[in-house]
């Protein structure tokens, strides 16, 4: 489908091209649909390619470099050379990882041939737009195995002789396993707004800090009440803070404590339902 989008509007850009003198700018550079992928299903660890074309629409061949980023890293990067109405699929190898992705790719160190020599040009569709992905955790067993939450949850309860069909109906099982892209949504965008209210408390603190060297002896008696219970407060919050963002940023520790939270929830409605 994608390669016949590409030759659909290869075909209209050549019929509506109009030369444009290269002193000024090109009507040349990124097509609609900017960014797309080889596989249509992103996993973490698998590698896919991030595609990207670029046309050029004038009279004179031209050079330039095209980058790719997820948000402001660099991905990698691709030299290209572009023919006269020429269109290039223009591609890099990405190792897929999990959580928020904000891909797109820019032109940059644009340069045009003209009787052998080289110019600069500006390109006026040099950035794509983005394109946001958001990709699950995949968790694993010992052996680096893919497998669902509902396999790591049976896997609990089997040590305690437990059987998970027997305490929850098939529905329940099977939605949990479906759920966890939205548990992982949910991780991630909890750790970027612990993490942002960390890093401000951190700014309140040491704003205290530099209160402190320049404080003169004309602070009022009140000033110096309420820093003396502000300052306790913010540092108690910090603590706590910091914590939360360690258990929301590390997945290890974030899975680790939701499986012992639902084998123990598991394990109390067992009981119940046993002891009827």
């Amino acid at each position: 489908m994608k390669k016949y989008f590409l030759f659909i509007l290869f075909i209209f850009n050549t019929l509506l091209a109009v030369p444009v003198y290269v002193q000024a700018s090109t009507n040349s550079g990124f097509i609609p649909g900017q960014i797309w992928y080889s596989k249509d299903t992103l996993v973490e660890g698998d590698t896919v390619n991030i595609h990207t074309a670029v046309w050029n629409g004038e009279k004179d061949s031209f050079a330039f470099k095209v980058e790719f980023y997820d948000k402001n890293v660099i991905l990698g990067h691709r030299d290209v050379t572009l023919g006269s109405l020429e269109l290039k699929d223009i591609y890099i190898p990405w190792k897929i990882t999990s959580g928020d992705h904000v891909v797109s790719a820019k032109i940059v160190s644009s340069q045009v041939n003209v009787s052998g020599k080289k110019e600069s040009v500006v390109i006026d569709r040099n950035i794509t737009s983005d394109d946001r992905q958001f990709i699950s955790v995949v968790v694993k067993n010992y052996l680096g195995e893919p497998i669902s939450q509902t396999d790591v949850l049976k896997s609990q309860l089997e040590k305690t002789g437990l059987e998970i069909n027997s305490i929850v109906p098939d529905s329940i099982s099977s939605s949990l396993s479906g759920n966890i892209s939205s548990i992982d949504s949910f991780r991630d965008k909890t750790f970027t707004q612990v993490d942002s209210v960390v890093k401000n408390t951190q700014k309140e603190i040491n704003s205290f800090k530099n209160d402190i060297k320049g404080t003169s002896q004309s602070v009022d008696k009140k000033s110096n009440i309420q820093d003396a219970t502000k300052k306790p407060i913010t540092y108690l919050k910090l603590f706590f803070l910091s914590i939360l963002a360690f258990i929301f940023g590390s997945k290890i520790v974030f899975y680790t404590i939701l499986i012992l939270i639902i084998f123990f929830i598991l394990r109390f409605i067992y009981r119940s339902i046993r002891n009827r």
